[in-house]
């Protein structure tokens, strides 16, 4: 995971995709298993840092707001739809998305 938040920092892209595909390579967990644990650990950081934004007054709440209504409303329906995929249906999901980014990332490199 170290390694991980290094080359999305190095990149400037999110880190979940390399999380995701750490736990499901190299840990062997399960598609599901990953996707929800990354998600999980981008959330407390992500929270850690907002209050640290929110108290420097960084955060529009006229923007904030919003967003955070469109996450809770997203994170309903991703798990809602989560339910009915299998792991090798969400990694066929996956992989494209993995392509795209790499030939982004070499793209802008």
């Amino acid at each position: 995971m170290y390694g991980a938040g290094v080359i999305s920092g190095l990149l400037g892209i999110g880190g979940g995709v390399f999380k995701v595909l750490g736990m499901d390579v190299f840990m062997k967990l399960p598609m599901k298993v990953s996707t929800a644990t990354s998600n999980f650990m981008i959330g407390v950081a992500a929270a850690a840092s907002a209050g640290v934004y929110f108290s420097r007054g960084d955060i529009n709440p006229l923007v904030a707001g919003p967003v955070a209504l469109g996450i809770l409303i997203g994170a309903q329906v991703g798990t809602k739809i989560m339910e009915y995929l299998n792991s090798k249906t969400l990694r066929l999901i996956f992989i494209p998305i993995l392509i795209y980014i790499a030939l982004a990332m070499l793209w802008k490199g």
